[in-house]
């Protein structure tokens, strides 16, 4: 059975790990920190949020707050932060973060049987390849393949992609019910194709994940395969169980053909 829409990594650790990062190159301890409400405009989240976000750099005795008189930073992080960046890519766009994807290609595009049964796709049918380069900070962070039906890519490829996600186009502008079905991560290393819009040497690592989407009726929306920069970007995945004995549920059946690793 599908499932909605699911982002593995909440906004307000996402807003935390930027805090840190700004705290640890732009502060000073006893600067006056922003208030919640100029935090609030700048990520585009509301105050809950900010809030959530703020009391856990309270609580690690970063931020301290005087009643009538502001935030005020306590001391700096112990660590240096991890300049990389994770969660979904929706979400940076969403937060406002400095981003922007630039069209490299897009077409009618016929694949091979193997792609089809390796992913699981209904196969016959020819696909819309739209690829795109994002950039973050105005350096390249991540080049994304998204493969849809025809009539749908061909509506998606009119639009102004830059400062938005296909994602977000096919849920509000099209009006699609996606759900993700399955998420695929996975190593590899840049090959030439990929080194060069990537600006990483031929080899350098990346992070490969792949996403399939279908539509309440169970016929394919899109799917993503997207290589990252693995000195840009790791992937969090957050797990919710549910019930005491959640613990002791049975794996669900893999499809044939796939193993689960033995440890």
């Amino acid at each position: 059975m599908g499932v909605g829409f699911f982002t593995p990594f909440p906004k307000y650790l996402q807003i935390r790990d930027l805090l840190v990062r700004r705290l640890g190159s732009e502060y000073s301890p006893g600067d006056r920190f922003p208030t919640e409400q100029a935090l609030t405009d700048e990520f585009g989240v509301s105050r809950e949020t900010v809030r959530e976000a703020l009391s856990g750099l309270e609580k690690d005795g970063i931020l301290r707050r005087h009643r009538g008189r502001g935030t005020f930073v306590a001391c700096l992080p112990a660590e240096r932060p991890d300049e990389r960046l994770t969660g979904p890519v929706e979400g940076f766009t969403e937060l406002k973060l400095d981003t922007e994807a630039r069209i490299l290609k897009s077409g009618v595009c016929n694949l091979p049987p193997a792609f089809f049964s390796r992913h699981g796709i209904p196969a016959g049918r020819p696909f819309y390849l739209i690829r795109r380069l994002r950039l973050l900070d105005g350096a390249p962070l991540a080049l994304h393949d998204a493969f849809m039906p025809v009539e749908v890519g061909v509506r998606i490829d009119r639009l102004d992609l830059r400062h938005s996600t296909i994602m977000g186009e096919l849920r509000d502008t099209l009006s699609i019910p996606i759900r993700e079905r399955w998420q695929q991560i996975d190593a590899t290393v840049a090959d030439t194709e990929m080194a060069g819009p990537l600006n990483v040497p031929i080899g350098a690592p990346l992070l490969s994940i792949r996403r399939f989407f279908h539509d309440d009726a169970g016929e394919p929306v899109v799917l993503f395969i997207s290589h990252f920069r693995a000195d840009r970007y790791f992937y969090t995945v957050g797990v919710e169980i549910e019930g005491a004995d959640a613990h002791q549920k049975k794996l669900r059946p893999l499809p044939k053909g796939r193993r689960r690793s033995r440890r």
